[in-house]
């Protein structure tokens, strides 16, 4: 597996925290029975290819997940990518947004957060809230939508077992960014939709699984979690 199948970049701001999500959500408060969701997402698993705009492919996975759940063609996960460069911190990448899809040169990587401002410039997300820690994003799956996260992303994590569950083990790869959609407080797994295809991870179709202790370590270091409060 290529490692530039990555592309998140981690760079955090203190004013996130100003607009963190709820920690419990009050659906899930109000029905203590939810235990687990899984939100449905449109036809087959997108690739990114040897390119780095997984924050494009995440962004736009979310995007394809109920409840927005959109079949438009527009804004494509390169769109994304391409508005995403030119409103991060750096300006070395900006000419990524005059290169075609799945061009290699697309291989600098971006934010999470500059794949929400790029959204919001696009139409498509009126505001956005955060998280980082797991809690506050299990109750909104279960509540309210998928979330995007951006993690890093260890060795190991490139080769899920037999039953489709990735592990934390290995030496760090780089960082990277895939969409949350479903939850399971009972067993305390997590299953993500990644951004390489269906043929990555065949037992569950390009998704992954991972355990709640798993991946709120992932968050806690270096992680986030970003989700649209309001749509468009």
């Amino acid at each position: 597996m290529s490692h530039t199948k990555l592309g998140r970049i981690h760079h955090p701001d203190p004013r996130d925290h100003n607009y963190l999500l709820p920690h419990n959500a009050s659906v899930a408060l109000a029905q203590p029975t939810l235990t687990h969701k899984l939100w449905t997402i449109n036809a087959q698993h997108l690739d990114q290819g040897d390119t780095g705009t997984c924050v494009g492919h995440g962004w736009r996975n979310f995007l394809r997940c109920a409840p927005i759940q959109t079949s438009a063609k527009s804004p494509s996960a390169f769109d994304i990518y391409r508005g995403a460069v030119l409103l991060d911190p750096w300006p070395e990448n900006d000419g990524e947004a005059k290169l075609p899809d799945n061009s290699s040169g697309m291989d600098s990587g971006t934010t999470v957060r500059a794949g929400a401002k790029a959204l919001q410039n696009l139409g498509r997300l009126a505001s956005y809230a955060w998280a980082f820690s797991l809690t506050p994003a299990v109750n909104w799956v279960l509540t309210k939508g998928p979330v995007v996260l951006g993690t890093d992303w260890h060795e190991d994590m490139f080769s899920p077992n037999s039953k489709g569950v990735v592990d934390i083990g290995g030496e760090i790869a780089g960082g990277h960014c895939y969409l949350l959609r479903g939850v399971d407080t009972k067993t305390r797994m997590a299953r993500c939709t990644n951004s390489w295809g269906n043929s990555w991870n065949p037992v569950l179709k390009g998704d992954f699984l991972i355990d709640f202790d798993s991946l709120d370590a992932l968050i806690r270091v270096g992680g986030e979690v970003c989700t649209a409060i309001q749509s468009i």
